[in-house]
């Protein structure tokens, strides 16, 4: 569940803008500075994660808050992924891949719900139009590569 408490500050603000840029531009950004600023918070809560991960993480029956979550993910078509400390690359892209589908197959939900139309599973990757990888510093440039590759090949 969001935080409650979350204050939007300017930092959050521009965070925001800078993510909507990304995104609109379907480009690669940077967002850097010091420790502590609230990047990480500002991206989780753009993407929506603090509600969005559990339910996807714990991918399975559905319940009465589904329709919460379709709409959450449409609202920020985003992926959070923070890699573990010693990343594999054949992971980090298991794992992107993995809740691309997931918040992808949320979208087609929310979006399915307005127009009957034929769905196709093929598409729904491309519905995520941002991912947001914290602590990059934690990937080797074999990780970084595929990241780039992913970008030129899908646009996100």
């Amino acid at each position: 569940m969001m935080n409650p408490t979350f204050i939007v500050t300017k930092e959050h603000r521009r965070f925001n803008e800078f993510a909507n840029a990304v995104r609109n531009e379907r480009t690669i950004g940077i967002c850097h500075g010091d420790a502590g600023v609230g990047k990480t918070l500002s991206a989780r809560r753009y993407a929506n994660w603090d509600d969005l991960e559990p339910y996807v993480t714990e991918w399975g029956p559905r319940g009465d808050q589904d329709e919460k979550h379709y709409t959450l993910a449409n609202r920020s078509r985003t992926v959070f992924y923070t890699p573990d400390v010693l990343c594999r690359p054949k992971n980090l892209m298991d794992d992107i891949h993995r809740y691309q589908v997931r918040i992808g197959s949320c979208i087609d939900e929310h979006l399915h719900k307005l127009d009957a139309a034929p769905r196709s599973m093929n598409r729904v990757t491309t519905l995520v139009e941002l991912l947001i990888i914290d602590e990059a510093e934690r990937l080797n440039a074999t990780a970084l590569e595929l990241l780039r590759d992913n970008h030129d090949r899908r646009d996100c």
